[in-house]
Order: structure tokens, then C-alpha cells, then sequence
């Protein structure tokens, strides 16, 4: 049922509108293709930063062995419906494939770095979508999305699940992004909290998951995790590879990244807070005022939010942060100033969600008329469509849009009736 929905909606996935310098419209495929490459390769590699070898040392297995149960855990909790990689092998081809496989996959984790045999499952698949409200043309207009080969997937899973306890302690109260029991609620409650006079800085990086150092980023980790899991991720992140998909230019043209974190698995968004966390340590004793009663800090994986009777520094931050190669974009910088007896806050947005209660109600009940409108052809099909899955697609498609964060909603009964009626 939702498979049939997710293909009524969709949209064709056409060759992205590239221009030349001369701002001609480029409709060779393969010029499309370079065009793309040339830019993305000069935003995921710099020839300053030096590459990082897949293995270190003399080679030796690891101490904790991969076991087949490990893989079979992470297999399970890939995702339906995504597409594949370059070894083109869908994730419901393993999580239905039987035990042996598991043990094979373990198998061959274990000899990599018992041997420092190169496996090659570093390649990704760059595909692009046109950036909301850019004009089209431009390549910078273009946001990417990294394809990733399965097994790849798998091993980034298993050194998670072993480092995610040491990185839970390492991370500060403050972030609620890609972190266990934590979601954008934390980050909308904790800004209503705010009812004394603040001021609100928000704090916008630019491709902050694209820009990071990973020789510094393994340094740091040294500080946190073992050895073991060190090998791993330094595994992870070398002879990393990305080919841009276009279709009708099938020839290859991979180029070798060095900067940022392979996005498109469940590790690298743990390894960017990992990282900002520690540029954050940087900034705290400059920002903080240890006498202010409200958190100094809102954070939601790279959206941070200063909190204080002062504005904070934006320079100072803008300089700290350039030092961790990471990059303010001061132009979207916001500043929000909570008052009592001033309601403009209120309609400030954090996280999909207006800090004032009422204002986002408001704000949910027209996403969700949207979201219902689109649907229009589901409620009119008469008996084609069972009552049944009708409500089902309700709920899981409309209603959760009316109800998003609702959790940090403060209601009075006239609001929650209002709701009700709504609904």
C-alpha cells in the first residue's frame, strides 16, 4: 500500500539542468557528467589535506572479532526501499539471504584487517536534486546525495553499536541530534522553557558534514574509543570514492574524496557530532556566563543555538569553528530575543517547529491540509479504496504531520477541542 503511494508520488528522476560558463544550457550527457564531477570534486577533496591509509601497522586481526550475529543485527536494521549502490545489491537482498551469508560477510570483515586486504566497498553513487527556490544551472544549485554499497552499510553499523557508549559520554547534554531517546522535541522544549529574557543565537554552517578534517577527526577519537574500533572507522574513511550517476553517460569517472564524513549510513552524522562537540569545547569557556540559570547551548546536529543575556560572538564562534574546518554561514546567522512582554519569538521556527504553542498549531494545521490535498484521488476512489486503508493512510500520512512535536505543545481545554474538531 504505501510502496503504491510512494510511486503515485513520485517524480521522475531527470538529468540535472547544468549550464556551461558562458551560461548555455549543457544537454550532452557526458559534459553533464564532467561538469558535476569538477564541482563536487573540488568541494570533497583538497590537495592540502593529506589521505588517510586504510590500515596502520602491521597487520593483526582485531581483538573483538565481527561475528555473524553482529552482521545479521545491522543487516536487520537497514532500511527498505533505498536504493542501492554501485555493487547495485538492494538491502533486502541480504536481509533475506540465508545465515551462511552472514558468516561470509564476517569472514571477510575479519581478514581485512587480519591481512589489510583491500576490500574496494568505499565506492559511493552520487546522484543531485535541484536545491528548493535556486535558479537552475548553476552546479552549486545542486544538493548531492551519496549512494553507498551495502555491505559498507553493515560494517559502518557494527563499529557504531561498539563505540556508541564511549560516544554518548563524550557528547554533551546540550545535543539531541543522532543520539538514542533524543529528537527535535527535546530541542523545541527546551527553547519554550525559555521564559526569561535571552538572547537566542542561531548558528548556521555551511555543508558543516562536508567540510571536516578526518585526520583531525580520527585524532580525536583516539581520546574516546580503542584501538579496535579506531582501525575500523580509519578503514571506513579511506579510499573513499564518488561516481556521479547521470543518465546516458555510463563511462566512469570516479574521483577519490578526502574531506567530510561518507554520508548515507548511521556512522557518519555520530562521527560529525563527535567532532563539533569537540570544537564546541573550544568555544564554551568564551561563551559561557556560569551565572545565567537557561542552558548555553540548544543543539540539534549542526544547528546550534547560543544562549545568554549577551548576544554571543559570532566572530569569536566564526573563528573557532574555522579552525576545526568548519565553516559559518554568517548570512544565515539568526539572533531571537525572548521576552516576556514581546510575542515575535513565537513565531521563530526550530526544527520544523514554531516556538509558540498556538502560533504552531496553526502552522501543523496547514502542513497537514497539504499534506491531505494530496492524497485527494486516495479519498475519492469510492469502494476502490477500503475504509480501512484509508484511515491507515490518514493516519500515518496526514495525521502525523498535524502532530508532529505535538508533545511540546502546552494546550488549554479549548485548544485541545479546537484540535479535535480539526481532526
Amino acid at each position: 500500500m504505501f510502496k503504491a503511494i510512494k510511486i503515485i508520488n513520485k517524480k521522475r528522476l531527470d538529468n540535472p539542468k547544468i549550464n556551461d560558463e558562458e551560461g548555455k544550457h549543457v544537454t550532452n550527457p557526458k559534459l553533464i557528467k564532467q561538469t558535476i564531477t569538477e564541482h563536487f570534486q573540488s568541494k570533497f577533496r583538497d590537495e592540502d589535506y593529506e589521505d588517510i591509509e586504510p590500515f596502520q601497522g602491521e597487520p593483526r586481526p582485531l581483538s573483538k572479532i565481527i561475528t555473524s550475529n553482529e552482521v545479521r543485527e545491522c543487516i536487520n536494521k537497514l532500511n527498505n526501499g533505498r536504493a542501492p549502490g554501485k555493487d547495485n545489491i538492494c538491502n533486502e537482498y541480504l536481509k533475506h539471504a540465508p545465515p551462511v551469508i552472514d558468516e561470509q560477510i564476517a569472514n571477510i570483515f575479519n581478514k581485512t584487517f587480519e591481512s589489510h586486504k583491500h576490500l574496494g566497498i568505499n565506492e559511493g553513487l552520487l546522484i543531485t536534486i535541484p536545491k528548493p527556490g535556486k535558479p537552475k544551472g548553476p552546479p552549486s544549485n545542486l544538493r548531492p546525495i551519496t549512494l553507498l554499497n551495502s555491505v559498507q552499510k553493515v560494517l559502518s553499523t557494527i563499529v557504531l553499536n561498539r563505540i556508541r557508549p564511549r560516544v554518548e559520554k563524550y557528547i554533551s547534554n546540550s545535543q539531541s541530534g543522532f543520539r538514542p531517546n533524543r529528537s527535535t522535541s527535546d530541542v523545541v522544549w527546551a527553547h519554550r522553557w525559555i521564559t526569561a529574557k535571552v538572547n537566542i543565537r542561531g548558528i548556521d554552517m555551511s555543508a558543516a558534514f562536508d567540510t571536516i578534517n578526518r585526520i583531525k577527526l580520527l585524532e580525536i577519537l583516539r581520546d574516546i574509543i580503542d584501538e579496535d574500533k579506531l582501525c575500523i572507522i580509519r578503514f571506513l574513511l579511506s579510499e573513499t570514492t564518488i561516481d556521479v550517476k547521470i543518465n546516458g553517460a555510463n563511462d566512469p569517472m570516479p574521483f577519490t574524496t578526502n574531506i567530510g564524513t561518507p554520508q548515507g549510513d548511521s556512522l557518519s552524522p555520530v562521527l560529525f557530532i563527535v567532532y563539533l562537540e569537540h570544537a564546541l569545547r573550544d568555544i564554551r569557556p568564551v561563551q559561557n556566563d556560569k551565572q545565567e540559570p537557561v542552558p548555553a547551548e540548544i543543539i540539534y546536529a549542526d544547528n546550534i543555538d547560543f544562549i545568554g543575556k549577551k548576544d554571543a560572538d559570532v566572530n569569536s564562534i566564526e573563528k573557532t569553528l574555522k579552525t576545526h574546518c568548519l565553516k559559518v554561514n554568517v548570512d544565515k546567522t539568526e539572533h531571537t530575543s525572548v521576552r516576556k512582554d514581546s510575542e515575535d519569538w513565537k513565531t521563530m521556527k526550530k526544527v520544523g517547529s514554531l516556538l509558540g504553542s498556538k502560533e504552531d498549531i496553526e502552522h501543523r494545521k496547514h502542513l497537514s491540509k497539504i499534506a491531505f490535498n494530496k492524497l485527494t484521488n486516495i479519498w475519492n476512489s469510492g469502494n476502490k479504496t477500503k475504509q480501512k486503508t484509508k484511515i491507515k493512510l490518514y493516519n500515518s500520512l496526514v495525521k502525523s504531520v498535524l502532530l508532529y512535536n505535538c508533545g511540546t505543545w502546552a494546550l488549554t481545554k479549548t485548544d485541545e477541542d479546537r484540535l479535535d474538531s480539526f481532526h
